[in-house]
């Protein structure tokens, strides 16, 4: 069985008085192998926030099933699923979600004290990842004290120290200048190569080009995918963009 596996999910929002539904998700059904990152694009509206949520166990879907290392998601108890989501995924953000009243380090460090991991243990974890983030002399700062991809950084490594299963990233790029956003693209692709599975939420077709499989995500369904095979960056940029164009223009 695929290390994450979507099946036939469909997600329907009704309003407070069930006079109007919106159906966000049609039916989206693909899978993910151990080790591979992918990054799903969509207008906005497509659904792909939605997806997301939904396989971070912030949402549930109205019909289908999500198992991630033939855990079904859904069959969580309500109770357990904060500890779930600390145990085995970790989330990069567009805006941080940093608490300027805490340390980098501490900030870091909040997934494992919440799941209550000895000090040693978390300082063992800590030393290898922020040379290799390159946060190390930052650790003792607080996050209005660094630039926007410094902070990053720092959003990565919480999201890395509990060693998840899979890094669930949402427009990690969006609030970064090009630079900063290089970089961070960058580091993604060290990270998966060392064996971590990242699914990237994107509307940037460059971020999306770092990444080695693109879904496209149209009216809350699979429109298509690519792989990136043998391509550059620069080439897989372009069948990406080519195929958006696609995506932009069928049925219009």
């Amino acid at each position: 069985m695929a290390f994450l596996q979507v099946n036939h999910i469909q997600k329907i929002y009704s309003s407070r008085h069930q006079a109007t539904q919106v159906e966000a998700l049609k039916d989206v059904t693909f899978s993910v192998e151990e080790g591979e990152y992918i990054a799903i694009m969509g207008e906005s509206g497509s659904g792909k926030s939605t997806l997301l949520n939904i396989l971070a166990t912030l949402d549930k879907a109205t019909k289908g099933e999500v198992l991630l290392e033939s855990q079904e998601l859904s069959q969580i108890p309500e109770g357990k699923l904060a500890q779930y989501r600390r145990e085995h995924l970790g989330f990069v953000f567009q805006d941080f979600n940093l608490l300027d009243t805490f340390s980098v380090r501490d900030n870091i460090f909040l997934p494992l004290v919440l799941s209550r991991v000895k000090v040693q243990e978390m300082e063992k974890r800590l030393k290898p990842l922020a040379i290799s983030l390159k946060i190390t002399e930052l650790l003792d700062k607080y996050p209005y004290e660094i630039s926007g991809g410094q902070k990053q950084r720092v959003a990565v490594a919480r999201a890395l120290i509990t060693n998840p299963d899979l890094v669930l990233a949402d427009e990690p790029t969006g609030a970064l200048d090009s630079r900063s956003a290089d970089s961070l693209l960058e580091l993604f692709e060290d990270v998966n190569e060392k064996g971590q599975t990242i699914l990237m939420v994107t509307h940037s077709a460059l971020a999306a080009s770092h990444a080695n499989r693109v879904l496209f995500i149209k009216d809350g369904q699979v429109f298509h995918q690519i792989y990136r095979g043998q391509q550059n960056n620069q080439e897989f940029l372009q069948s990406i963009n080519d195929t958006m164009t696609v995506l932009l223009t069928k049925g219009a």
